[in-house]
């Protein structure tokens, strides 16, 4: 056993090994809840601590090398993880943002078209679910991927390991400007679901107007009910025309969104 110890470079050594992977996964594990293009809303907790375990794995040796001194008692160990875990979870969520931004659009969609029936309770994750919101999300998780969004994620997330060693986070001064640039980032990503919902809006509208002059003229026609097919389908044709569209706009915002993940990182690194 003492060789083994020795061979592994001493019980200090194994010490700081474990404490630097649990503050590693404690900031990997917001991947695997707020970035779909890594597990989505129904994926099993035991392939999403397969996943965390299978990052920490990699990430590991990168972080050790960055890594200040850590402490080894339990409060101060806790405090370190739930700084971890805020830092995780700011890069995936601005990381993920046009995804977010897509199945928001979906919803939008759904509700002017009359669809929110639809919206029913999904038995396996307990929220609501959308039509439309799961089909723009699918899609562009397929070309997030396609495109190799989750290589330039990871490289983007092991980059702020160095930026921002495990274990030096500092909260205190670095919350405010990240929560400004949050702040810019959703702004961004509401006007881009505004945009990828717009041919949709403008198409129910027409819809809306012509039932409207057709109600005018004939008001014995039931056009509430006689509308309700007409404009699910002009709805939906108009949003996947819109979104044929707007599709070549989806690689450059994921490019500026991992970027601006990794820029949004950088005021934990402290003064």
């Amino acid at each position: 056993m003492e060789r083994l110890l020795e061979w592994l470079g001493g019980e200090g050594a194994i010490v700081r090994a474990i404490a630097v992977g649990a503050l590693v996964a404690a900031r990997v594990a917001p991947l695997t809840i707020f970035a779909p293009w890594l597990s989505m809303r129904g994926t099993p907790p035991v392939l999403r601590a397969a996943l965390v375990l299978a990052l920490t794995a990699a990430l590991g040796p990168l972080a050790m090398e960055s890594a200040p001194p850590i402490p080894d008692s339990g409060p101060s160990l806790a405090l370190l993880a739930a700084r971890e875990v805020l830092v995780g979870t700011t890069f995936a969520l601005a990381a993920s943002l046009p995804l977010y931004a897509l199945d928001w659009a979906g919803r939008l969609v759904d509700t002017w078209r009359g669809a929110s029936l639809a919206e029913v309770i999904n038995p396996h994750t307990g929220e609501r679910t959308s039509p439309m919101g799961d089909l723009y999300l699918m899609m562009g998780v397929v070309l997030f991927l396609l495109l190799g969004g989750h290589r330039i994620a990871l490289a983007a997330f092991a980059d702020g390991l160095r930026a921002v060693p495990v274990g030096g986070v500092s909260v205190e001064t670095g919350l405010e400007a990240v929560a400004l640039g949050a702040a810019r980032l959703a702004g961004s990503a509401l006007a881009f679901a505004a945009a990828l919902a717009a041919p949709a809006a403008a198409a129910i509208v027409l819809v809306e107007v012509s039932l409207g002059l057709v109600a005018r003229a004939a008001p014995q026609i039931p056009v509430f009910f006689a509308g309700m097919p007409l404009r699910a389908a002009v709805g939906v044709a108009a949003a996947l025309l819109g979104l044929s569209i707007l599709v070549g706009e989806l690689p450059p915002a994921y490019r500026d969104a991992i970027d601006s993940a990794g820029r949004i990182v950088l005021p934990f690194a402290g003064p």
